[in-house]
């Protein structure tokens, strides 16, 4: 991974940085899915440690050929009115290495609601009373919002930035750009 581009978010004094970050990450896993690409990760490098907050830069990384068909896709070039797009630039020598994974809560309280239907048979009904909404773990990890495509519902994704000792091989990052194993550059 020897190449990124940054996505900076513009300011805009009706849509929140947040909101428009949402927006910009939902159009790259859109052409990252439609490109069925593996080579091309994610950073937000304003990110810091206890804050919720993942900054207004959603860095792209990958070889040059591939972020040019992701940075100059038309998804992401009709996001300029809401984001700066970068130029791809070339990592800097003296990189750290970090790896960007997407964090699931154990508990999601639908997802035992539907395990307590199937394993006890219960109704719908007895499995909300048995499992209701406040038994959800929430995380301490900053978190992007998206629209699920398949339900329509609205969902957090939660990502940890984790330092890695090296970069890996650069493949086996999601259609969210994002890997438990391999690694980006981090500065």
């Amino acid at each position: 991974m020897r190449f990124y581009a940054d996505l900076r978010v513009r300011e805009n004094p009706e849509i929140t940085p947040q909101v428009i970050l949402n927006m910009l990450f939902e159009k790259l896993h859109l052409v990252l899915a439609e490109q069925v690409r593996g080579d091309v990760g994610i950073s937000f490098p304003d990110v810091k440690n206890g804050q919720k907050n993942l900054g207004k830069v959603l860095r792209v990384h990958g070889e040059k050929e591939a972020l040019e068909s992701v940075v100059l896709h038309p998804a992401i070039e009709r996001t300029a009115d809401y984001a700066e797009i970068g130029r791809i630039r070339q990592v800097p020598d003296n990189a750290a290495y970090c790896i960007v994974s997407r964090v699931q809560a154990k508990s999601s309280p639908e997802r035992l609601r539907r395990r307590s239907i199937k394993k006890f048979g219960m109704s719908e009904e007895e499995a909300m009373l048995r499992v209701p909404d406040s038994k959800a773990k929430m995380l301490e990890l900053p978190f992007i919002t998206l629209n699920s495509k398949s339900t329509g519902q609205k969902f957090r994704l939660y990502i940890r930035h984790e330092e890695a000792s090296n970069s890996g091989n650069g493949k086996g990052f999601s259609t969210y750009g994002l890997s438990a194993v391999s690694a980006v550059p981090w500065f």
